[in-house]
């Protein structure tokens, strides 16, 4: 997983320079394969075993971090504003195989135009190995990075019947993916 040293900062403010933290990180279980310098940032590459999902995001390694420094990560703030109607009247979620997901959130946001990105978060996507698409699309990368909690992003006016259906793909579906390369897929995707 690739961890971005400049965010890391952000985070904790930590005053490990980067091959320090790799050093810390690999001894407490975190094995860092790399450290590579990006467009004045540093890309470590970790090694997350599977019994630590905690630590799939920049969050969860900047808890490792904290901890190994024995500080704190800073207070993440964000600001939801609650709009007029609720989603379940705009929109409804069918999870068709509960055993693959047993969960599926949705929440309808408007007013929201389609645009580039900031340079700001191109630019953390980027150092990454992300291609950035538009604000819309890269705000919900950037949470995956962040949280990493996968989010996806539909646009209402073109959701059929304003239902989001989960389920398997079904064999010889073609969908059409945003680098505009149409895959076929098979009964075992979902």
């Amino acid at each position: 997983m690739l961890i971005s040293y400049n965010w890391q900062r952000e985070l904790t403010g930590t005053r490990l320079d980067p091959q320090e933290v790799r050093e810390r990180l690999t001894n407490v279980g975190l094995a860092v394969d790399a450290v590579e310098e990006r467009d004045g940032d540093y890309v470590l590459d970790v090694e997350v075993p599977s019994n630590r999902g905690d630590c799939l995001s920049h969050i969860g390694i900047a808890r490792e971090l904290a901890v190994i420094e024995r500080s704190q990560i800073s207070d993440l703030e964000f600001q939801i504003r609650e709009t007029q109607g609720k989603t379940i009247d705009l929109a409804s979620v069918e999870i068709q195989d509960p055993d693959l997901c047993p969960r599926y959130a949705a929440r309808v946001v408007r007013g929201v135009k389609i645009a580039p990105s900031p340079d700001w978060l191109v630019k953390r996507l980027e150092v990454l190995g992300q291609r950035p698409i538009n604000n819309v699309a890269d705000i919900t990368n950037y949470v995956l990075h962040e949280f990493g909690q996968p989010l996806h992003a539909f646009d209402l006016a073109k959701l059929g019947q304003q239902r989001i259906v989960v389920r398997r793909a079904t064999k010889g579906e073609v969908i059409k993916t945003l680098d505009g390369v149409e895959r076929k897929l098979d009964s075992e995707c979902w």
